[in-house]
């Protein structure tokens, strides 16, 4: 908001106070001056105004807080001088709440009155009609007869131009001048080219066009309100006015609008359309609802005074439910809490009378009326902001923090997480990040990691088709990570994700969101000392690698690893897995995740070099059977004993099958178990492979002899033999 210093002080007196001093202290009371320019004579400065304050987007506005800053009286113009009165927020008469005939608001003044005046009463030579009242609440008009168009005088027009206005037309002017005044955009059209004399308000029809006063043709939807007369549409509703209707040389009557638009309607309007206006700024903020009548007598005052203008008799105020604003109850008490310092109530009455409320003080609390230009003065703790605005904030005494301080910890989810990400970082992969929103129906949303059944969450209010529910799988996610690297010719990519997924609970109750991991593994590794400078081609015992170190840092035994004949998902008709290359891995009998190789139709669909592999873990089971700590133990007082042992079975039987009968037979003198070799060639018949284990085995209280281990592994040997079927090897 460009403020002119010459214009603000026709409105309070500042001459003993400089500039900077001017812009310091407007600073403090929220509204910081972003620069101070000179033009010409004058000084302008920059006000920035927030969302919140519509009041100071006019000189008026900024003239009241400078007044009550240095405590001045606020003069306001001719027009003006009365404030418009408050309405209590009492029930609305039923005279008020009637829509008048036709459309046809009251009028400011009766026929009789306007019979003395002078001249045609208003109502007779226009008529206005308010088809939308929730997008305009408030619509007045009035006619001005004799109005002789020309250049501003010098004086408009310098204050005009140092506010950022181009001068038009003594008309246009007024009407903008009352805007940077008062903040309330009016709109003038020609009236001898409004059809009928008739304005009716009115949402657009299907492909109406509308050709603006900034020469472009704009084809207007029906969620746009325009004002139009009988034929055709004039004006973008509280935006941009049109060509058909403009003033011109040749004007003589002119038809004078001021409203009141719905603020949310007329920002998505203007955000549609692209169009931001001086006007649509005040009125997507929220203008004052008042403030129509007032800036109707002030441009006729102008108007007559820089055109010769003539009013006619009367208003038309089509106002079917007028805005009543609340009363609110402040408690001195409630403020002294709050701002941790004592107001005396009397400078809490100042402050508020000075900024337009209407303040009666009681003797437990002071009941206020707030004006109808301040939109955002809605509840006590709005009214204790503004008592403490104005009293200053740097006249808070500095004091020391006081009550008990606990001290800060992680939250136990937080601390699990960030075990689990400690973990996968450890083991050589990148932490990633992906959308927790797809389209319905997409991988992303019904992906391998959902449950048969699971239907996705859906939104309700998506912002894009590519955005319309939660995603049930991090696969798709990490997938597009891979293919995204791959086109980048990035090939060596070992990541991880750590997200949450949705499902829809059935019948329509909560969603259920649940933590997951997923890892995603392509190229060639070169994560560990022993592993060659080139690297080695990543695959599905790197993978299963990383999971066996994220097992071991959360301390979870008794995990599995089990053939996977399920994961027949489809990513757009195509497998997820590879047959015979995915895995479940098993907690206490039931599947925690899924890893494997990707299927390789999907691989030279995405275009994805070598053989990428992927894990998805259920990160809330994973974590409910972690150990929070884990238990150390001394160093072993006595030797070990290790024997090796080597079997050759069915390619068709699983290892980790060997392994659990293994343990089973050998019992508690059994300290690990290592499968160091795997073999198939001649002579091991075909269909077979040759797995060759070590075996450790210790006892803790005493040193265990050859002869108790070549008893136990005498056991082993026969239950491999009669449950396996497994041929022994020296």
């Amino acid at each position: 908001m460009r403020v002119p210093r010459e214009w603000l002080e026709a409105y309070v007196d500042l001459g003993d106070v400089s500039t900077e001093t001017l812009a310091e202290r407007l600073a403090t009371v929220g509204l910081p001056v972003e620069a101070v320019e000179p033009v010409g004579d004058d000084t302008v400065l920059d006000v920035e105004v927030t969302a919140n304050r519509p009041d100071c987007l006019c000189i008026i506005g900024i003239a009241r807080e400078a007044a009550l800053l240095f405590g001045r009286a606020l003069r306001l113009p001719e027009g003006l001088e009365s404030a418009p009165r408050v309405r209590a927020a009492r029930p609305a008469s039923r005279a008020a709440s009637k829509p008048a005939r036709s459309g046809r608001g009251r009028s400011a003044a009766s026929p009789a009155s306007a019979r003395r005046a002078g001249g045609t009463d208003v109502h007779r030579r226009v008529s206005v009609t308010v088809r939308d009242p929730e997008g305009c609440p408030r619509f007045t008009a009035t006619v001005l007869d004799a109005v002789r168009v020309g250049p501003s005088p010098a004086w408009m027009q310098r204050r005009l131009e140092a506010a950022g206005v181009r001068a038009i037309n003594n008309v246009v002017d007024v009407t903008n001048y009352v805007m940077l005044e008062m903040g309330q955009p009016m709109h003038a059209f020609d009236l001898a080219r409004v059809g009928g004399r008739r304005l009716i308000v009115r949402r657009a029809r299907p492909g109406e066009t509308l050709v603006t006063l900034d020469g472009v043709a704009r084809t207007v939807d029906e969620e746009s309100l325009v004002v139009a007369d009988d034929t055709h549409a004039v004006s973008l509703a509280g935006i941009i006015g049109g060509q058909d209707t403009e003033i011109g040389p040749d004007t003589t009557a002119v038809l004078l609008e001021a409203a009141y638009w719905h603020p949310p309607g007329i920002g998505r309007t203007s955000r549609r359309f692209g169009v931001r206006t001086e006007a649509s700024s005040r009125f997507e903020r929220g203008a004052d609802p008042e403030g129509p009548v007032a800036a109707q007598r002030r441009a006729g005052l102008l108007l007559a005074e820089v055109a010769a203008a003539r009013p006619a008799p009367g208003l038309i105020d089509v106002y079917p439910r007028p805005r009543l604003r609340p009363t609110i109850r402040l408690r001195p008490s409630r403020a002294d809490a709050v701002l941790g310092i004592a107001i005396p109530r009397g400078e809490m009455v100042r402050a508020l009378r000075a900024l337009g409320c209407d303040v009666r003080p009681g003797a437990a609390a002071l009941t206020v009326r707030p004006p109808t230009y301040r939109p955002d003065l809605t509840r006590e703790e709005d009214l204790i902001e503004e008592v403490i605005r104005v009293h200053g904030y740097d006249r808070v005494p500095l004091t020391m923090p006081r009550g008990v301080t606990t001290p800060g910890r992680v939250s136990a989810p937080v601390a699990e997480e960030r075990r689990v990400r400690g973990a996968l970082l450890r083991a050589g992969l990148t932490e990633v990040m992906t959308l927790t929103l797809a389209a319905a129906g997409s991988p992303a949303a019904d992906g391998d990691g959902a449950p048969d059944g699971a239907a996705a969450v859906r939104l309700v209010n998506p912002l894009t088709a590519e955005h319309a529910a939660l995603r049930q799988s991090l696969l798709p996610g990490l997938l597009r990570v891979l293919a995204t690297n791959a086109s980048r010719r990035q090939h060596d990519v070992h990541v991880f994700e750590l997200g949450h997924v949705w499902q829809a609970a059935k019948g329509g109750g909560r969603p259920e969101e649940r933590r997951a991991a997923g890892i995603a593994v392509m190229g060639r590794w070169r994560w560990g000392w022993n592993v060659p400078a080139d690297g080695v081609l990543a695959d599905a015992y790197h993978l299963r690698a990383v999971l066996d170190a994220l097992l071991d840092d959360l301390d979870i035994t008794g995990a599995a690893v089990a053939a996977d004949s399920s994961a027949s998902s489809l990513l757009n008709g195509t497998p997820w897995w590879h047959p015979g290359r995915v895995a479940a891995l098993m907690l206490a009998g039931r599947p925690v995740g899924r890893f494997g190789e990707l299927h390789p139709e999907l691989v030279d669909r995405e275009r994805l070099p070598d053989r990428p592999c992927l894990a998805e873990l259920d990160l809330e089971s994973l974590l409910a059977a972690a150990r929070p700590s884990r238990a150390y133990t001394g160093l072993p007082r006595y030797p070990d004993v290790e024997r090796d042992l080597a079997v050759v079975l069915p390619e068709t039987l699983p290892a980790s099958e060997i392994e659990r009968l293994i343990r089973e037979t050998a019992g508690p003198l059994l300290e690990a178990v290592e499968l160091f070799d795997v073999y198939t060639g001649s002579p091991v018949p075909p269909g077979h492979r040759n797995l060759a284990y070590r075996l450790r085995f210790r006892a803790a209280d005493r040193t265990l002899t050859a002869p108790e281990a070549e008893e136990i592994m005498a056991r082993i040997r026969t239950a491999l033999q009669s449950q396996t079927g497994g041929q022994l090897r020296a």
